[in-house]
């Protein structure tokens, strides 16, 4: 009888866990982000479908939108984009000073941010509840900003835990996933920006 011989691969040296794509974390966030992603094609379809079946649009009664303080909130919000980038490559690097510094300006951008957000909505003019135009608008607003203070706040959480706790891999991974998320807020304001405070200027004489 010949004796039969098993092949053993020795994988103990492998590490255990990864900040990269590798990881089923990268691709469920991902995955979420397509999933708020279709929300947001919803709402921006329902806004181009009802400014297609309405003949004013904006309604008369509606005020010309202000664009300074929603221009200056733009700029805000692209700019956070930056310590944004800089979380995601220091956490792939494993640079944890880097990351809390990167994640320290994030939230403060979107305190701010949040803070004009406030003041943008209280001066618009109408409610969600006057017409088609005020109901869609709010919705947007509504939505968007709803994912600004999540994002917010898990950024907010991931900062505290790493200074009072040890982090490891596992939270890299989580500060990266935070870091795209905050991409994809940053990315689906940017239409609705030109849609809700851009557009209605040229729409009327």
């Amino acid at each position: 009888m010949t004796a039969m011989t098993q092949r053993v691969l020795d994988v103990s040296a492998l590490p255990q866990r990864t900040a990269d794509n590798r990881a089923l974390v990268w691709w469920g966030n991902l995955a979420m982000l397509a999933i708020e992603g279709t929300m947001f094609a919803m709402l921006f379809a329902t806004y181009l479908y009802l400014r297609l079946v309405n003949v004013a649009w904006p309604p008369p009664s509606v005020p010309r939108p202000e664009l300074l303080w929603p221009t200056i909130n733009l700029a805000i919000l692209a700019g956070s984009l930056i310590p944004a980038m800089v979380v995601d490559r220091a956490a792939l690097r494993e640079n944890l000073t880097a990351v809390r510094i990167g994640q320290t300006l994030c939230v403060v951008a979107a305190i701010v941010f949040l803070a004009i957000r406030v003041r943008v909505m209280a001066d618009l003019g109408f409610k969600w509840s006057d017409h088609a135009y005020g109901s869609i608008v709010w919705s947007i607003l509504g939505f968007h900003t709803f994912h600004v203070i999540a994002a917010t706040g898990e950024t907010a959480l991931l900062l505290l835990y790493g200074f009072v706790r040890p982090v490891e891999r596992k939270q890299l991974l989580d500060f990266r996933t935070t870091a795209i998320y905050w991409y994809f807020v940053v990315a689906t304001w940017v239409p609705f920006y030109f849609v809700i405070f851009v557009m209605p200027w040229g729409h009327r004489k």
